[in-house]
C-alpha cells in the first residue's frame, strides 16, 4: 500500500461503538480504561489511512430506553467524557459522531452486532444467534435497570 501523508482523504471509514467495544460495557457509568488493544488498533488503522468515528447511544440526543429527547447538557457531558479519554491517549484523530442518525461507514465494530450475510438463510441464522445470545436471562445493559427507564 502506498504511504499516506497528513491531509490525504481516508480510503475507508470504520464506525466504532463505545460501550463494550472501545471501553468495558458499564453504561451509564463512565469507564476510565480502554479495552485491551483498542489504542494500538486505532493507531494502526489511522496509519493505514482509515477514518475512525465513535458512534454510541451514550452520545445520542435521544434516550435509547424512553425515546425522549435528552437535555443538551447531557449529550455535551457525554461527548466531553469520550473526547477527553481519547485525547488523553493521543487519539485526537478519532472523530465522534454527534449528529442525529447513523453515520455511514465501510465497517461497523460493535460488541452486540450480528452479521447479516444476504443469503436465503441469513435471516434465519441471525434470528437463531439473537435468540441464543439473549436467552431472557441476561439484561442487555447489566449495569442499568431497564425496568426503571420506562
Amino acid at each position: 500500500m502506498a504511504r499516506r501523508v497528513e491531509g490525504d482523504t481516508p480510503v475507508h471509514t470504520a464506525i466504532i461503538d463505545w460501550d463494550g467495544t472501545a471501553v468495558p460495557a458499564m453504561w451509564p457509568e463512565r469507564p476510565t480504561e480502554f479495552m485491551p488493544g483498542f489504542v494500538d488498533a486505532m493507531r494502526r488503522l489511522h496509519r493505514a489511512g482509515w477514518k475512525l468515528t465513535i458512534f454510541s447511544a451514550r452520545l445520542s440526543p435521544w434516550d435509547p430506553w424512553t425515546s425522549m429527547r435528552r437535555p443538551p447538557e447531557h449529550t455535551a457531558a457525554e461527548y466531553q467524557y469520550v473526547r477527553d479519554m481519547l485525547d488523553r491517549h493521543g487519539l485526537t484523530f478519532v472523530d465522534i459522531w454527534t449528529k442525529e442518525g447513523k453515520p455511514g461507514g465501510d465497517v461497523y465494530v460493535d460488541d452486540k452486532a450480528e452479521r447479516y450475510g444476504g443469503t436465503a438463510k441469513s435471516w434465519q441464522r441471525v434470528t437463531e444467534k439473537i435468540l441464543l445470545r439473549h436467552d431472557g436471562k441476561r439484561p442487555v445493559f447489566p449495569a442499568f435497570d431497564q425496568s426503571k427507564a420506562a
